[in-house]
């Protein structure tokens, strides 16, 4: 097992871009042989139609026959993995669907029937039998997910080249990144890491390098059952991999030290050096939506504020100093809990 993972990290140091392109090439794919029995009352001319519409599919095989006593839907595996091969059997019912196990499809469906072959190569008829989580992952897959990406990141990243600094983090990770040649090319950048994310879970660290890119990180199950970490253009994914999660804990459970008193006085100061101080008193690291700022334009340095004297706690100055750039801040937790502050615009574009 050890010998593996390093194997793993070293192929990703040695070169981000050999290694993404070495995953998302093509893989062996298990094969399915589709066998079709017609029941009685099965419109014979339909069957035509059914070998059209099932053509394209990636089968290894395909063929329509008259049923025969104890004909049923079923599958029948040999081998495992990539090198598996399925043999299935389905039925064309008088009411011109066709039954597969754990599914029945219309004619029309061609894509619920790609979706049931895919989950077949993916783990065969125990994963046809599994109910589906996020990404289209089972739940037990999600926790191990979860469970991989919730190693923290043991180093400074803010000002690190992003390419650099997502190499670092794969070395720790025990599934790997896969990305198109575009995705690479946006990774190769000299772009930097702009905020400080040591101390944080993988996960949470990824994402957060990513979006400020418009990339995103999406867990993603590949035919034969691998999980991969798909690194995708913020508009080629539905859900994607957040940059934290809110606490099942009320805030004073979560984070007490943003109730904590203390005399403070604000005086014409840049809203920047504000959240710089307050973040080195806290011990909780203070993100940004810079994606969201730049699109509304909002430099922080260049917002001056300003707090009457008084004594008060950090959640109240936070809010106060926050709401004079029409910005809040939320509290989060990373994947394995450890809480951060999440500064985005009060109006989202």
């Amino acid at each position: 097992m050890a010998t593996k993972k390093v194997k793993t990290a070293g192929l990703f140091l040695v070169g981000m871009v050999g290694m993404l392109i070495g995953a998302a090439a093509v893989r062996a794919q298990p094969r399915v042989n589709l066998e079709l029995v017609t029941e009685p009352g099965f419109p014979p001319a339909a069957a035509h139609r059914w070998m059209h519409a099932l053509q394209d599919l990636r089968l290894g095989n395909l063929q329509i026959r008259s049923a025969h006593p104890g004909d049923r839907p079923e599958i029948r595996q040999r081998g495992e993995g990539a090198s598996a091969s399925y043999r299935v059997t389905g039925v064309l019912t008088s009411g011109n669907t066709l039954r597969l196990p754990g599914g029945e499809f219309r004619l029309g469906d061609v894509n619920g029937i790609r979706d049931w072959l895919q989950k077949l190569e993916q783990g065969g008829e125990q994963r046809l039998r599994e109910t589906e989580a996020a990404f289209g992952l089972t739940p037990s897959q999600l926790v191990d997910v979860h469970k991989a990406l919730s190693v923290p990141v043991t180093f400074s990243t803010e000002g690190r080249r992003t390419f650099d600094v997502l190499n670092r983090i794969a070395g720790s990770l025990s599934l790997s990144f896969l990305a198109d040649g575009a995705t690479q090319a946006v990774l190769r950048g000299d772009d930097p890491v702009l905020d400080e994310l040591q101390g944080l879970t993988a996960g949470t660290a990824v994402a957060a390098t990513l979006r400020p890119l418009g990339l995103v990180l999406v867990p993603q199950q590949q035919p034969g059952g691998d999980i991969r970490l798909a690194i995708l253009e913020v508009r080629q994914a539905s859900e994607s991999w957040p940059i934290g999660w809110p606490s099942d804990r009320s805030p004073r459970e979560t984070l007490p030290e943003l109730f904590h008193f203390l005399n403070v006085e604000i005086e014409d100061t840049p809203l920047s050096e504000a959240l710089e101080a307050i973040g080195d008193r806290l011990p909780a690291p203070l993100l940004y939506d810079h994606n969201s700022l730049a699109r509304q334009r909002i430099v922080l340095a260049d917002i001056p504020v300003s707090l009457d004297p008084g004594r008060t706690y950090y959640q109240r100055i936070l809010t106060r100093l926050l709401s004079q750039a029409k910005l809040t801040s939320e509290l989060r937790v990373d994947d394995g809990g450890t809480p951060f502050l999440w500064i985005s615009p009060l109006l989202r574009r």
